[in-house]
């Protein structure tokens, strides 16, 4: 049966007339209805986040078989209570709804395609459909598994499904706790930048044997080429040092649509220039280096 394995997205609606979300540590909980029959079974992922922090007393009131009895699905999973641990999140959430009182968010379908994608693994590889941008900010302490290939993946949920008390105070030193296949290392970093994971259609992601959740970061084996179509103007806001420039504008076009550039720019000998620039637009951002 499906465990605890799906990460899905929940986000803030960029349209919605609210304060924005504050992730970080924001407890939610999901209900995930599997439909259909393998090869084209379908799970559909409803989450709290933004509506609710997921009261104890509705959520453990639940009934998971009757509430698929009464949707006329194969199965409905209880996955929660979490924690998320980004600071921020953008994408495009889909319709409410009511489950016995608990208003969710519809942010995924997931489609099966083997009876074996319906078994949870942990520190197996799981590819997820999913599109939306997460962001852990400068000075965040990150929680991440690193695997002998040279994958790094980072915590962007705790679960309080096996362990109930477990909080995010004891996540630097959850390694001593986890049961790590060989090669595999737990660490704990403060970011000195901004980290930014942009999933356009799809997500990788692992569970450590607690159903933490961590999603993959790029790798170079990753990167594909991409047409980009995009114009913007920028004026200089100070410079730095000798030599630097810090400009800063907008920009608009194909992939990211309009949004803003932050970029520094050092002149060199011969000229040559080398720099490192942020967009963060409406379909997306990207930071380079990344």
């Amino acid at each position: 049966m499906i465990g605890a394995f799906v990460a899905t997205l929940a986000l803030a609606s960029p349209a919605a007339a609210r304060p924005p979300i504050d992730f970080h540590d924001a407890r939610y909980c999901e209900i995930l209805v599997l439909t259909g029959e393998v090869p084209d079974a379908t799970v559909t992922v409803f989450n709290t986040i933004g509506l609710n922090d997921c009261p104890p007393a509705k959520w453990e009131a639940i009934d998971a078989g009757a509430l698929a009895q009464e949707l006329g699905a194969r199965a409905v999973i209880l996955n929660g209570p979490r924690h998320f641990l980004m600071d921020s999140a953008t994408g495009d959430p889909g319709r409410v709804r009511s489950f016995d009182g608990l208003r969710m968010r519809k942010v995924a379908t997931i489609p099966i395609r083997t009876a074996d994608e319906l078994v949870a693994r942990a520190y197996s590889e799981r590819t997820i459909e999913r599109h939306n941008t997460w962001t852990w900010e400068a000075g965040r302490r990150v929680y991440e598994l690193l695997a002998p290939d040279g994958s790094d993946y980072v915590m962007q949920s705790y679960s309080q499904i096996r362990d109930p008390q477990l909080s995010i105070g004891e996540l630097r030193s959850l390694g001593d706790r986890l049961e790590l296949p060989e090669g595999w290392r737990y660490r704990s970093r403060v970011l000195k930048r901004d980290l930014t994971l942009v999933a356009r259609g799809k997500a990788t992601i692992v569970q450590d044997d607690l159903t933490n959740t961590y999603q993959r970061l790029p790798r170079e084996s990753d990167a594909k080429r991409h047409r980009v179509d995009v114009a913007g103007s920028t004026r200089t806001v100070d410079s730095p040092s000798e030599g630097t420039l810090h400009d800063q504008g907008t920009v608009s076009g194909k992939p990211f649509g309009d949004g803003t550039i932050d970029l520094v720019v050092t002149f060199g000998e011969n000229s040559t220039a080398s720099g490192t620039f942020t967009i963060d637009a409406k379909d997306g951002a990207l930071r380079w280096p990344s």
